[in-house]
């Protein structure tokens, strides 16, 4: 299997080859410097995908699992771009996972959180469990001359999911209260909380 990168003016191609198939996942580059660390980010997001897509569905009830998606928020990582799996599936809750990343110019983040879902048509209700780790001067962390400052968001929000069973257009919508710790280079556990209110809007694709 191999990995490979290509450019193509404001965006990256990742293409995962094995000896039968070749997949690619693109990815907008709005980033100025393409450095180690983003690269291994993206590959990280397109080999979940490229895994779960061969995940199995089962028998009765079929659903398409798999949703790329971009998200835009009020507060923390203005966006990311996202990838969330149900791993479970069940009579009245589905269950799903997302992990993404944000990259901006002095910052990057990743979020990764769990989402309870409900019903089995194509309107939902969603309550999740967002953590979101974020760097801000993320160039210089792992530097001698570390400069960099980091948070944790956590973000228990509610909201309103459209996703089809059969796959296609996906849309969710949720607000939250977000919890803010930002705790001090001296006393990483002196974690004081800050409270902010925070809403979020995504759109993507299900497959």
């Amino acid at each position: 299997m191999k990995v490979r990168f290509l450019f193509y003016g404001n965006f990256i191609a990742c293409i995962i080859e094995n000896t039968n198939s070749r997949h690619y996942f693109l990815f907008l580059a709005g980033m100025r410097k393409f450095t180690l660390l983003k690269k291994i980010t993206l590959t990280i997001i397109a080999f979940l995908i490229y895994f779960s897509s061969f995940s199995q569905q089962p028998a009765n009830n079929a659903i398409h699992r798999n949703t790329v998606f971009v998200e835009l928020a009020s507060k923390g990582a203005i966006y990311s771009v996202n990838f969330d799996h149900i791993f479970r599936q069940g009579e009245k809750i589905n269950y799903s996972y997302r992990a993404g990343f944000s990259i901006e110019k002095n910052s990057i983040a990743f979020p990764i959180g769990i989402s309870f879902i409900t019903g089995q048509q194509s309107h939902h209700a969603e309550f999740s469990l967002t953590v979101i780790p974020f760097i801000d001067k993320y160039e210089t962390f792992l530097s001698g001359d570390n400069v960099s400052d980091k948070y944790l968001y956590v973000v228990p929000s509610v909201g309103y999911r459209f996703q089809r069973p059969a796959g296609g257009f996906f849309l969710k919508a949720g607000i939250a209260p977000l919890i803010l710790l930002d705790p001090p280079s001296d006393n990483f556990w002196k974690m004081d909380p800050t409270l902010y209110g925070y809403g979020s809007i995504g759109l993507g694709y299900t497959f």
